[in-house]
């Protein structure tokens, strides 16, 4: 039998002080063990979650981000020399193009709305966790799905907004005691309606009417972005090991091509802190070295998974701003971990079949993938739909 870990101990606590009900699933394995979580985690209600789109939260991002990145692969609207926000207005078509929220930046939106008392010891949300002994949690991809009309856009005009989330799967995979539990989140980011400022009648999609009911005097919008966010839980480590795993290197597969275009870059400490600020992300993992090394078996601080998101995007801004496209579905899988203050090179190649397919990538230190990703784009003429 594995000990057990201080980090299981203190979430073991959390949760039984918790009005949630958590299924027991230490002693399950196989098929029993995902049947029961994929009932408790998929049955959960929508989780509804608002905000406005300030230009504030990207703009930081932008300045955050602005000492790593080339110019190339910055918005238009942003100066580097000039990190006074800018003004803006919807006055011309032009000026409502430049406010459209840059492609990825929704991730510093919407964050989870919980208190710290909700947090696990680690720091992450209770929102998608399948509880202990699955308290380990990382950034596994994803995907995104974008629209393309100019009316489907999200504007950074201060707006109210709503973030509809929900677990649509939950997967086993691996044998006792080694199994990985692979959480799927959708989450759809649509434009709100408040029928109590205007007193003409909407017409709304006929699938979407019971949220329209559930929202009151707001109508919801089919989603100008929708995400897949895939969240992998492992199980608890003994300190023994997680301290012996810290200093292991991992397998490295090497990409067949070099890129067309790309960007090397080395995340700091202050980096990886400021996209948690703006994440609202209070996971150990970004934030407390020696929990890394402890607990989660890694040699340092983990460059999150949004951020690498965040990366690949800009970095592929700047292909496609030559060819006047936009990217349409941008799906990824992260590898390999990331570290702070180990050099990471993001590469972007073009298919030499299809036109519209990029593929997008990130090399650790090694050369080897840490993430890999691909792209389909759409001319910039569509965005006048």
């Amino acid at each position: 039998m594995r000990p057990q870990t201080l980090s299981f101990v203190l979430q073991r606590a959390f949760y039984a002080n918790q009005p949630f009900k958590y299924i027991a699933t230490r002693h399950l394995s196989g098929p029993a063990l995902q049947s029961s979580l994929r009932e408790k985690l998929t049955s959960q209600a929508p989780n509804r979650i608002y905000d406005y789109l300030s230009p504030t939260p990207s703009h930081l991002l932008n300045i955050a981000l602005s000492d790593f990145l080339p110019e190339s692969c910055q918005p238009d609207l942003f100066n580097p020399y000039d990190l006074e926000l800018p003004r803006q207005s919807l006055t011309h078509e032009q000026e409502r193009r430049n406010l459209i929220l840059p492609q990825g930046h929704h991730l510093v939106y919407f964050p989870p709305q919980l208190p710290s008392s909700s947090l696990l010891p680690d720091g992450t949300d209770i929102l998608h966790s399948p509880g202990p002994p699955f308290s380990r949690r990382m950034w596994a991809g994803g995907s995104l799905v974008f629209e393309t009309g100019l009316g489907k856009q999200l504007f950074i005009n201060n707006d109210r907004l709503c973030c509809t989330e929900l677990i649509s799967d939950v997967t086993v995979r691996g044998k006792h005691p080694d199994e990985k539990v692979f959480v799927s989140v959708t989450r759809e980011y649509s434009k709100l309606f408040d029928l109590d400022a205007s007193g003409r009648k909407t017409k709304l999609d006929p699938l979407r009417k019971l949220q329209h009911e559930e929202i009151g005097r707001n109508l919801i919008f089919s989603p100008s972005v929708t995400e897949e966010r895939n969240l992998v839980f492992f199980r608890d480590r003994d300190p023994a090991f997680a301290q012996e795993s810290s200093q292991k290197s991992s397998k490295r597969l090497l990409p067949p091509h070099e890129p067309d275009f790309s960007v090397t870059l080395t995340p700091t400490p202050s980096l990886l802190f400021r996209f948690s600020a703006l994440t609202f992300n209070a996971h150990a993992i970004h934030l407390d070295p020696q929990y890394c090394r402890d607990v989660e078996g890694h040699r340092n601080l983990l460059v999150h998974g949004p951020l690498t998101l965040v990366l690949m995007l800009s970095v592929l801004r700047s292909q496609l701003r030559h060819e006047q496209q936009m990217v349409l579905k941008f799906e990824y899988r992260n590898l390999a971990p990331l570290y702070v203050n180990e050099e990471m090179r993001i590469c972007v190649r073009k298919d030499g079949k299809k036109k519209d397919k990029y593929d997008v990538w990130i090399e650790g230190k090694d050369g080897g993938y840490a993430v890999k990703g691909s792209a389909t784009t759409a001319g910039i003429e569509s965005f006048t739909g």
